[in-house]
């Protein structure tokens, strides 16, 4: 098929990008857009507040459409979730699982051997481990790949790919479509060129694009959805006839590969994708003689050397971990609320469209070195400066903390515990080694998962709030005894302005099982011995050098590595780490 290699018209702009095309939801309606950002095996927590998050949503909507005198008639609609990394699995999960009924898992669950049934507890609690990671199953013919054994990673996806416990439906909360952004590093790039002195002119400045992201809608069944947007992927359900642009979910699971593969750790993920998607990219420039103060540009592919000798529309790319060049896309979700050059009103009494962001990570970040150190110093100084900048910019933050502010929101992990009140990774029984301690022990996994549903359940009833009258909630909670949902505002000390509201009422109300007090696990001191991996990193060292090819510079240093200080050494060296990472978040027995 031939490309269109023309720069959006006006037109395709209008109806893609500008807020015309984003009309505000109607009265007693709230849009909401999830951003999942990178977790490693925090994945565990982000996947405790979707599970809580959906019970709650299920209980309210259950009663609301029941007609119960008790439940506010208001709506939530769930636009969008974009995620990256760990965060992405989590979107990914979300989007498949939201098609069936399935059963939250509290602390009182009993867990068969065969699993939950509950695919956010399954994926992040049950299935992955460090067993399946320091396998040898992907160590065939081809080169080696990664550190880990991805193979886990690829059990993993088809499980998500084909969960289906019962009929497919659709729940009442869900946009029509719902929509998910996935980010991706692209490794090969989207090289764009502009031309200096516009255009027409002789010279021409090209720049390649690494932060890449997919868009996906997904139609559940019964849906109204007819047209996607001409730079998406179209996901279904079994029983449905093919729509325009429809993939599987087998394809789809390859781009969830694709935004987890953990640079080295994990292995590169190969995709392929319409080449025309990337004619629908734009940058937002001020101009304060254009719409809203913004010009929407285009940016124009190179399309001569991204096309294929036969011109055909397809793109072929690996990627890596997204969260490497976009670890929060809470832009690409506001924008997907607003438009480009739209606003989602920040005041509570207006204030119908928000994006929640889920970060474990928020809170107390770690710093670098005071001083230069040595070479491996800095290389692990340089790494962690990277991770930390391409987390979130500094204003998302700022809006999501600022009281005053009614369209951004922040569920990060805070664990009040005999230690202290802990936020962020010291709140985390996964996050040490970079988040990747988690996959060495199931308890680990299971404190954080409940952690997050319990996280989940304050944030819902205190923090994701609009003002009593707010123009969301329409005349939802008329009628209604507000008593045991109000919060009444807390008055600043001296010399702090009054708080312009009295009192909150909850956008997502808690009944039924989503009321009940979610218990947590005490801090899981003792349940990993050190010395439990130190065989099977040794044993997964010494395959990697048998296979690897000495020619590329890791492969290279790995097996000089391993020749010059054996195999065994190295995994003492590792188990050695393991320790340090377990006293440093007091995970070892005095």
């Amino acid at each position: 098929m031939a490309i269109n290699r023309d720069p959006l018209s006006v037109a395709e702009i209008n109806r893609l990008f500008r807020a015309e095309s984003f009309p505000a939801p109607p009265a007693g309606t709230f849009e909401l857009a999830l951003v999942l950002g990178g977790t490693a095996s925090a994945g565990a927590y982000t996947a405790g507040v979707l599970d809580f998050l959906f019970e709650a949503l299920d209980c309210w909507t259950r009663r609301r459409d029941a007609d119960d005198p008790a439940a506010p008639r208001h709506r939530l609609i769930l636009k969008l979730i974009a995620g990256t990394s760990g965060g992405g699995v989590n979107a990914g999960i979300a989007a498949r699982a939201l098609a069936y009924q399935f059963n939250p898992v509290t602390r009182s669950t009993q867990i068969p051997a065969t699993g939950s049934g509950n695919p956010f507890y399954d994926v992040w609690v049950k299935k992955v481990s460090l067993d399946g990671l320091l396998g040898t199953r992907d160590l065939g013919d081809g080169p080696v790949l990664s550190l880990l054994d991805g193979s886990v990673i690829d059990d993993l996806a088809g499980f998500i790919a084909h969960f289906s416990p019962g009929p497919a439906g659709k729940r009442g909360y869900l946009a029509d479509p719902l929509r998910l952004i996935l980010t991706l590093t692209n490794m090969r790039g989207i090289p764009y060129r502009t031309q200096l002195g516009g255009e027409g002119a002789p010279l021409s400045e090209t720049f390649v694009d690494h932060a890449d992201f997919a868009r996906f809608a997904v139609a559940y069944p019964g849906s109204a959805f007819a047209e996607p947007r001409p730079d998406e992927f179209v996901l279904g359900f079994d029983g449905e006839g093919a729509r325009q642009q429809q993939i599987s979910w087998d394809t789809f699971g390859g781009f969830a590969k694709g935004t987890s593969a953990f640079p080295v750790g994990l292995p590169p993920r190969d995709l392929e994708r319409p080449l025309s998607h990337y004619r629908y990219r734009v940058a937002a420039l001020p101009d304060r003689d254009a719409p809203n103060g913004i010009e929407i540009v285009p940016l124009v592919p190179d399309w001569d050397s991204l096309l294929s000798p036969h011109g055909s529309d397809e793109y072929r790319f690996y990627v890596v971990d997204g969260g490497a060049t976009d670890n929060e896309p809470i832009e690409l979700a506001r924008t997907a609320l607003a438009g480009v050059d739209g606003r989602n009103p920040r005041d509570g009494m207006v204030a119908q469209r928000g994006v929640m962001l889920v970060d474990p990570f928020a809170g107390v970040a770690s710093l670098g070195g005071e001083r230069a150190g040595g070479l491996l110093q800095g290389l692990g100084d340089l790494a962690g400066a990277m991770m930390e900048q391409n987390y979130y910019d500094t204003s998302d933050i700022l809006l999501a903390l600022d009281e005053r502010v009614f369209s951004r929101f922040l569920i990060e992990a805070r664990s009040p515990s005999v230690r202290g009140d802990l936020r962020g990774d010291m709140a985390l029984a996964t996050a040490g080694l970079q988040a990747f301690m988690g996959f060495a022990c199931e308890d680990f996994r299971r404190h954080d998962f409940l952690l997050g549903r319990a996280n989940c359940q304050k944030y819902l009833r205190e923090e994701f709030v609009l003002p009593v009258g707010a123009q969301a909630f329409g005349d939802g909670w008329q009628g209604i005894d507000t008593g045991p949902h109000e919060i009444p505002a807390e008055p600043p000390p001296p010399p702090s302005p009054q708080p312009p509201f009295s009192a909150y009422l909850p956008i997502i109300p808690l009944f039924d099982s989503a009321s009940a007090t979610q218990e947590t696990e005490d801090w899981p001191v003792g349940k990993l011995d050190p010395d439990r991996y130190r065989d099977g990193i040794e044993a997964r060292f010494q395959a990697l050098v048998a296979k690897i090819d000495i020619g590329g510079m890791l492969g290279g240093s790995l097996k000089w590595a391993v020749e010059h200080f054996g195999a065994g050494p190295l995994a003492d060296a590792a188990r050695h780490q393991i320790e340090t990472e377990l006293k440093k978040w007091g995970l070892l027995p005095p």
